[in-house]
């Protein structure tokens, strides 16, 4: 079999891979630009291939050769703007077309008039050959030339500049593309500056290799299937600050959070010296040796700094990794997120939990405990003191008992209806004012119901809750209260009932009953009183 038979099978093959791909990115249902881009230069490329088939099976029809050389460098002039768009699309995900975008066209487009026009004047080329020294080209051949490898050469930038930048798993994925790309620069160069004169169909070959390594990064590593997005433009986006150093802690990488809010940045430039600057003395010492223990102990490291910046203070999360290999420090990330935000709603959560807690346990009107907290701290109390009493033999000792104090407002009735109810809510906040005044610290003020309250007396004695129940008394008699002088009496008194609780087997409902027995008692008999 002869050389020529060889290139011509060859040439079949790779019309067959080329039309595969072309096929295999068609039939993807949800295309975005970049399928586009690829399907386009795919095309281009099957129209080149085509072409070259066509003038070397059909070579004694001439209308058929004239198409051939019409579409042979039709496709050679769409492969080049694709090839551009390809890479610039592969390398920013997607693009907005502009009129920027718009004037890349242009050449191409003079390009195919002037090809399908050269009849005329012959500016693209006078002899046409798959052979380069049987070529004779145009004046014309030149600029499109130079233009078509400014384009091929922009977009293996993009592809090139793309891998540069991403160290994961979307890298391969361009470095295949490139080294296909370049692989068919190199042949097509070698072809159109005549270096070698095989035939030009090698080219067409060479670019089917290309394609086969375009399927090989659809297939394995999801070319297409997943839009790579550049790490760097990743990082940039990100609000938080990063920094990469050496293990000589010098910056080798960092995005545009740390070089906006940071002066002295720089490449190479000792990370502690830039702490130093931007940082207070005892900040700036505290984060350096975080970064010290942190390399030292091989550990990663989280904690909290503050900074002054604007007249306010920011709050920072810094998070320190450092990275080993084979037991060697090479290096360590550093990330820094600003928790200024968080940390203000997070105060206001708490404000919020505390105005809910005290809206849960407190009367909305006198601001004291209400029935619902008195119940469960009293159910406590009780505990408390039979814990204490079981595993204690000196039960005389005042915190192994408590008292329990309830008061009513005597003819309360007759004051709001003499007064009005708003003159007989502001009395119930006075008198929850003036009696707070006088308790221990470890006594409680409930509001029981309407205008009656109670008082635990929590590690107190005896006598204490008899003279604090006393107290209560006289501090509401000798107060000065408005239109005090209406009520029966001529002054506003209430009426106290106590008890003492000191054994074992107290139960709560039984002790707030003998309270309120001793309350009632108080006021049945002459009001102004206290009943213990």
């Amino acid at each position: 079999m002869d050389n020529v038979n060889i290139v011509y099978i060859l040439l079949i093959l790779s019309i067959v891979i080329v039309l595969y791909f072309l096929l295999l990115v068609a039939k993807i249902r949800q295309k975005k630009q970049i399928h586009y881009a690829v399907l386009s230069m795919t095309a281009s490329i099957l129209i080149w291939n085509i072409a070259v088939f066509l003038y070397l099976t059909f070579k004694d029809i001439k209308w058929l050769l004239l198409l051939s050389e019409r579409l042979y460098l039709l496709g050679a002039i769409l492969v080049s703007i694709s090839v551009l768009f390809s890479g610039l699309i592969f390398a920013h995900t997607k693009i907005k077309f502009t009129w920027k975008h718009g004037l890349l066209l242009v050449v191409p487009m003079i390009s195919i008039v002037v090809l399908f026009t050269n009849q005329t004047h012959h500016l693209f080329y006078t002899t046409f050959s798959l052979i380069p020294s049987e070529q004779d080209y145009g004046i014309y051949f030149t600029i499109h030339t130079i233009y078509s490898y400014l384009c091929i050469g922009a977009g293996m930038v993009y592809f090139g500049v793309f891998s540069i930048k991403n160290h994961g798993v979307f890298s391969t994925q361009p470095l295949l593309i490139v080294s296909g790309i370049t692989l068919s620069l190199i042949i097509d160069a070698v072809s159109t500056f005549k270096i070698f004169n095989w035939s030009t169909a090698i080219e067409n070959i060479v670019f089917a290799v290309t394609i086969s390594l375009f399927i090989l990064a659809m297939l394995k590593f999801d070319f297409l299937n997943v839009i790579p997005v550049a790490l760097q433009t990743v990082v940039d986006l990100i609000s938080d600050i990063y920094v990469v150093v050496n293990e000589d802690f010098e910056i080798i990488d960092y995005n545009k959070a740390f070089l906006n809010g940071f002066v002295g940045v720089a490449r190479k430039v000792d990370v502690n010296e830039v702490i130093r600057k931007n940082y207070d003395d005892d900040d700036g010492s505290k984060l350096i040796g975080f970064l010290d223990e942190a390399v030292h102990k091989q550990k990663k490291m989280s904690f909290e700094i503050s900074r002054f910046v604007g007249g306010c203070t920011i709050y920072y999360m810094v998070e320190i990794t450092p990275i080993f290999s084979s037991g060697n420090h090479i290096g360590t990330i550093i990330l820094k997120k600003d928790i200024t935000e968080y940390k203000s709603n997070l105060k206001k959560v708490m404000q919020l939990n505390e105005r809910l807690q005290a809206l849960a346990t407190k009367d909305w009107l006198t601001q004291s405990y209400n029935r619902y907290f008195f119940d469960e701290r009293l159910q406590q109390e009780i505990d408390r003191v039979h814990r204490l009493q079981a595993c204690s033999q000196d039960s005389d000792r005042r915190v192994n008992h408590f008292g329990l104090i309830m008061f009513d407002i005597d003819s309360f009735k007759a004051y709001n209806d003499n007064n009005g109810h708003l003159a007989g809510d502001e009395l119930l906040q006075t008198i929850v004012t003036i009696v707070k005044e006088i308790l221990h610290p470890t006594d409680i003020l409930y509001r029981y119901g309407g205008e009656e309250f109670a008082v635990i007396c929590c590690q107190t004695s005896e006598k204490e809750i008899k003279r604090v129940a006393e107290k209560i008394r006289q501090t509401v008699e000798t107060y000065d209260f408005k239109f005090q002088d209406k009520q029966p009496g001529g002054n506003l008194t209430v009426s106290v009932g106590a008890v003492y609780c000191s054994t074992t087997n107290m139960k709560k409902d039984d002790l707030i009953k003998s309270a309120d027995n001793n309350l009632y008692l108080a006021k049945s008999s002459g009001k102004n009183k206290v009943v213990f």
